[in-house]
């Protein structure tokens, strides 16, 4: 299944891709008398995918499908319990960075919620920096609460996979590493979506190519496959010692990041996951 979040005239609903467009989860409970959701995070908290596949093969539901166009996307949603990132998985990313790449484990850093936004949100350009980067990675949504998980069980405490935007306040890091924290903290600096994938959906993890795109250029371009720790290894990694909670997201690592500047389009395209898009502005001009 690929799921989203959409912005409606009630609110917000979880819509879900059907072959002529999207059924809405409120709709589905209307026609089939359950009640999912009735959030996208009530659906990965409770994994409820089994039910939700099974209302989906009935003509019923799919009668209410609406157009799968000029749809208007919301964050995933905006509270996950936990946000983990990577940093450099990838050689090129360490090349950006003037920086040796790690040995054995990817650097990492935590960030919070506050810095969740959508398909379409502006990214608010902070005054406290004068270089900002953006780059694309694949997400790993959590479906399971879990704890000391093993590389070989990841799969079973994976809900899906999801596209992410992940912004750095670089010049901040260039000066010191140790403010990697307060570099990726600032508002509108982790855009989620618009589509979670399930991992049915993913024949080979391993093949999935992601890109950085700036105003239609392609920074950077890699697969799963050039990571250095994988995204198994990720969960095991960080469900070691600590509590995982479903609905945490991990941000895998990117190929490589691309500088923006108020008025610059950044896309992250994760093949067989969804493209996602955003746009700079400087704060006094944003909208979220």
């Amino acid at each position: 299944m690929r799921l989203c979040t959409l912005r409606t005239a009630d609110g917000e609903d979880v819509g879900i891709a059907a072959d002529d467009g999207i059924v809405l989860v409120s709709t589905l409970n209307k026609v089939r008398g359950t009640e999912y959701g009735p959030t996208l995070h009530d659906i990965v908290v409770h994994d409820q995918r089994d039910g939700l596949a099974a209302a989906m093969a009935d003509p019923a539901v799919l009668a209410t499908a609406i157009p799968g166009t000029d749809l208007d996307f919301a964050p995933l949603y905006r509270n996950p319990p936990k946000l983990w990132g990577v940093g450099l998985n990838y050689t090129r990313h360490a090349d950006d960075l003037e920086v040796t790449q790690p040995d054995g484990v990817p650097g990492s850093y935590m960030r919070p919620a506050s810095t969740v936004i959508g398909y379409g949100d502006d990214i608010v350009l902070p005054h406290q920096s004068e270089r900002v980067t953006a780059e694309a990675e694949l997400g790993v949504v959590i479906g399971a609460t879990c704890k000391d998980v093993p590389a070989a069980e990841a799969k079973s405490v994976i809900f899906g996979f999801t596209t992410l935007l992940d912004m750095t306040a670089e010049d901040a890091i260039r000066i010191n590493p140790r403010y990697i924290p307060w570099s990726k903290a600032f508002d509108t600096f982790c855009s989620l979506g618009p589509w979670v994938v399930t991992p049915d959906e993913i024949p080979d993890l391993s093949a999935i190519r992601i890109s950085t795109v700036v105003n239609g250029e392609t920074i950077a371009t890699n697969q799963v496959s050039a990571m250095m720790c994988d995204p198994y290894w990720q969960v095991a990694y960080f469900s070691g010692g600590m509590v995982l909670e479903a609905g945490s997201v991990i941000a895998t690592g990117t190929p490589g990041a691309g500088v923006i500047q108020d008025g610059d389009v950044v896309e992250a395209l994760v093949e067989g996951v969804g493209n996602l898009r955003n746009q700079a502005r400087h704060a006094s001009a944003a909208r979220r």
